[in-house]
């Protein structure tokens, strides 16, 4: 005798759907649980790292090829803004100590400038570069020239 119950269900239609509802949510939860540690580990890698004479001659490599290139200024390096001390509010808002919002080796690179490459004309700037969603998002650090001696 033939089996008479229905190919279809509505009842596993709807549970096929709830179950891949779940599985994105998961997907989702573990993406973002996987985003919030690897933020944690490069926030303690900011706090700890040591710039390396290596870094130096690797940024003065840059400089030198981005102003040979007619540039004024080179973006050196970028980092989310979620981990300034206030978000970046004093960066984006262009407001007075500024540069001590920076974090870590973010701090040290503008002591280096300060140091190193004031001196010789150059200036240093942290500006947001992008808005997702409306929010600061990544910061920029950028050495800059003027475009003659002029």
């Amino acid at each position: 005798m033939a089996d008479l119950r229905p190919s279809l269900r509505v009842a596993d239609l709807f549970a096929a759907r709830a179950a891949e509802a779940a599985r994105r949510r998961a997907e989702a939860e573990a993406a973002e649980a996987q985003k919030k540690a690897d933020l944690l580990a490069f926030t303690e890698r900011v706090q700890t790292y040591e710039i390396t004479e290596e870094d130096r001659q690797r940024a003065l490599a840059r400089i030198r090829k981005a102003f040979e290139a007619g540039e004024k200024e080179l973006m050196l390096v970028k980092f989310p803004s979620v981990i300034c001390e206030d978000g970046g509010r004093r960066i984006n808002n262009h407001l007075e100590g500024w540069q001590d919002t920076l974090p870590g080796v973010f701090h040290k690179i503008y002591e280096w400038w300060e140091r190193e490459l004031a001196p010789g004309g150059f200036t240093f700037s942290a500006r947001i570069i992008d808005f997702p969603g409306g929010m600061p998002g990544d910061v920029g650090i950028f050495i800059g020239w003027p475009q003659s001696l002029d």
